[in-house]
């Protein structure tokens, strides 16, 4: 009887570490919207966040333009976390760097009709000559992020062939 039961104690503490690593009730919520990006041409970014704040913790959301048609590159900063001295770029958002090349009229009403619609915890929107970045928390529910990743995916389409021609 006391094998049985120093077995058990020593399966218990080898299956221990195992029930500490599985997600928390506010990982799997993020685990939903990461697998419905990933599932729709989206790709996460873990690297370093283009903001001067370390206590920010930030995933980015990556949609990569087309290869024949590149993007134009900037970032823009929520105004909350951006310093005074940027240029506003719309109501709630400031640009850390201008779009290069300028975006014309129609993209750039696009895109400061889209800046207004993305969650308060977005932070950095990058653009480059090949992908598309919004920086944020993930604190959108997985429903909601379905609705609004169509409009995510069409701001790709919309700044795709903004960038430098070759």
């Amino acid at each position: 009887m006391a094998i049985w039961v120093c077995l058990l104690i020593a399966a218990l503490l080898i299956l221990s570490p195992m029930l500490s690593l599985r997600p928390g009730r506010s990982e799997s919520p993020r685990s939903g919207v990461r697998r419905h990006a990933k599932r729709h041409g989206g790709e996460l970014d873990f690297t370093q966040v283009p903001l001067a704040r370390p206590d920010a913790t930030l995933i980015g959301y990556r949609l990569r333009y087309p290869n024949d048609r590149t993007g134009s590159a900037f970032v823009a900063v929520r105004d909350e976390v951006a310093s005074e001295v940027l240029d506003r770029a719309c109501p709630q958002w400031r640009w850390r760097e201008a779009p290069l090349p300028s975006l014309d009229r129609e993209r750039e009403a696009a895109l400061m009709a889209w800046l207004e619609t993305l969650p308060v915890d977005a932070l950095v929107v990058e653009s480059r000559e090949r992908t598309l970045r919004i920086w944020w928390e993930e604190s959108m529910s997985l429903e909601r992020f379905e609705r609004e990743w169509p409009t995510w995916v069409a701001m790709r389409e919309t700044l795709a062939g903004s960038g430098r021609k070759r």
